[in-house]
C-alpha cells in the first residue's frame, strides 16, 4: 500500500504489520504533517466482528484529552478501515523503561504516572473501559513546550469496552490482568460447576495501572500472572507484605499501601481511579534509601510451580480469534513486535524470581516473560 493515497493522506512505509492490520506513516497532502495510519482489514470477518471492529475507532474518536492519542479521521473502504491518528515520534513506555537505568526517576516516573491516570480517569468518566493498559500501548510524544519534556498518549482501544460489567475474561495481557480473569477452582464445593459473575472493568483497569506503576519503576512486572498456580502470586496473595519485602524492597512504605489498595484482591476493595490519583498525589516519596522491611505473616507455605491456565480464553487486541466474543483489533506495539520476529531472532528474557520463590515454568511464553527483553526492540514508527 505504500504511495496510496487514502483520502488527504498518502501512505508513505510500512512501520509495522500483524495477522489483523498494518501501521503505516503517512502524510498530509494539506499541510505536509505526519500521521500514523492504523489499517485494519475487513477480509474474512462476519458481521458482528465487523461491529466489534468499527467499535474501536468509535470509541477512540470520542475521546478527546491530551494524554489520549488522538484519531483525526476513520476512512471506511469495503476491504479495509483506515485510522489516522497522531504520531508519536518518542515510542513508547516500554521502549523507554528498557532502555533507561534499571530504577527510574522519581520525578519522571510520577509525571508520567499522573498522566496515564489523568487519561483513564477521563475514559472512565465517560463510560469508557481499556482494558489492555500496559507500558506498550503508552506511547510518548515530545512535549510542545520543552523538546526534552515527554508527553504520555494512551493509545490501543482495540479491547476497549463500554460495558462496565463484562463477561469477556481475559482481555489484555496476562501479566497485567487482574485476579477475577481466572479462576483457579472450576467446580465448587457442592461439586456443581461453578457459575460465572461479571468482572468490573472499571476496577480491571486499576489493577493494571497498579501492575504498570510497578513495572514503570523497576523495569518488571511481580508475576506471571494473577493466579494460584504462579508463585510469586500465591506468596502475594497470602502475604501482601511480600511485594515489599520480597519483591521490590525499595518500595517506600507509602507507596507499597498505595500499590495494596490498587492490587486487592476484591475488586470492590479497590479505589477509582479519581481516589487513585488523590492518594498518589499524597505520596511524597516513591522510592525508599533506606529500605526496612515491613512486618509481615512468616507462617510457612508450599508454593505451587506456576503452569499455563487453558480453561478461560485470553487474547489481546493484535491477536483476537474468530473464536472469542473479542473486538478485531491490533496492538501498534504488537504489530511491530510480530514484523521484528520474521526479520530477527532477538531473544527475550525474565529476571531470575526471588529466592524465596519456587522456579517459574521457563515452558511459558506467551506474555509471562515479565516483560523484559535481553535487547532492545525498535520503537513503533522505525
Amino acid at each position: 500500500m505504500v504511495d496510496q493515497v487514502i483520502g488527504d493522506y498518502q501512505l508513505l512505509e510500512e512501520l509495522g504489520h500483524g495477522s489483523y492490520g498494518s501501521l503505516f506513516l503517512g502524510q498530509s497532502h494539506k499541510d505536509g504533517s505526519y500521521v500514523a495510519v492504523k489499517i485494519l482489514s475487513k477480509s474474512g470477518l462476519d458481521h458482528e466482528q465487523l461491529k466489534l471492529q468499527q467499535l474501536e475507532a468509535d470509541i477512540q474518536s470520542e475521546l478527546n484529552h491530551p494524554n489520549i492519542l488522538r484519531l483525526h479521521s476513520v476512512i471506511p473502504t469495503e476491504d479495509h478501515i483506515f485510522m489516522v491518528m497522531e504520531l508519536c515520534d518518542q515510542g513508547d513506555l516500554f521502549d523507554f523503561v528498557v532502555r533507561d537505568d534499571p530504577l527510574r526517576d522519581e520525578t519522571f516516573v510520577k509525571t508520567m504516572f499522573l498522566q496515564i491516570l489523568d487519561a483513564v480517569q477521563h475514559m472512565h468518566a465517560r463510560g469508557v473501559y481499556h482494558r489492555d493498559i500496559k507500558l506498550e500501548n503508552i506511547l510518548l510524544q515530545s512535549s510542545e513546550d520543552d523538546e526534552r519534556d515527554l508527553v504520555c498518549k494512551v493509545a490501543d482501544f482495540g479491547l476497549a469496552t463500554r460495558e462496565r460489567l463484562s463477561m469477556e475474561f481475559g482481555c489484555g495481557s496476562s501479566t497485567y490482568l487482574a485476579p477475577e480473569h481466572f479462576d483457579d477452582n472450576e467446580i465448587s464445593a457442592g461439586g456443581a460447576d461453578k457459575v460465572d459473575v461479571p468482572y468490573d472493568a472499571a476496577m480491571s483497569d486499576v489493577w493494571s495501572l497498579g501492575i504498570l506503576l510497578l513495572a514503570l519503576l523497576f523495569g518488571r512486572n511481580p508475576w506471571q500472572e494473577a493466579t494460584s498456580m504462579d508463585p510469586a502470586f500465591a506468596e502475594f496473595k497470602r502475604n501482601p507484605a511480600m511485594l515489599k519485602n520480597q519483591l521490590f524492597e525499595q518500595l517506600s512504605v507509602p507507596c507499597f499501601n498505595f500499590l495494596k489498595s490498587c492490587l486487592s484482591l476484591d475488586a470492590a476493595d479497590r479505589p477509582s481511579v479519581e481516589e487513585m490519583k488523590a492518594q498518589f498525589l499524597a505520596i511524597d516519596t516513591l522510592i525508599d534509601d533506606c529500605p526496612q522491611p515491613i512486618e509481615q505473616n512468616n507462617n510457612p507455605m508450599d508454593i505451587p510451580i506456576s503452569t499455563k491456565q487453558a480453561d478461560r480464553a485470553s487474547f489481546d487486541s493484535a491477536i483476537f480469534s474468530a473464536t472469542v466474543a473479542a473486538p478485531a483489533g491490533a496492538s501498534w506495539s504488537d504489530m511491530v513486535e510480530e514484523d521484528e520476529m520474521l526479520d530477527s531472532c532477538s531473544g527475550y528474557s525474565s529476571p531470575s524470581p526471588p529466592c524465596s520463590l519456587a522456579a517459574v515454568d521457563e515452558d511459558d511464553d506467551d506474555d509471562t516473560d515479565m516483560f523484559v527483553h535481553s535487547d532492545e526492540k525498535e520503537s513503533w514508527w522505525l
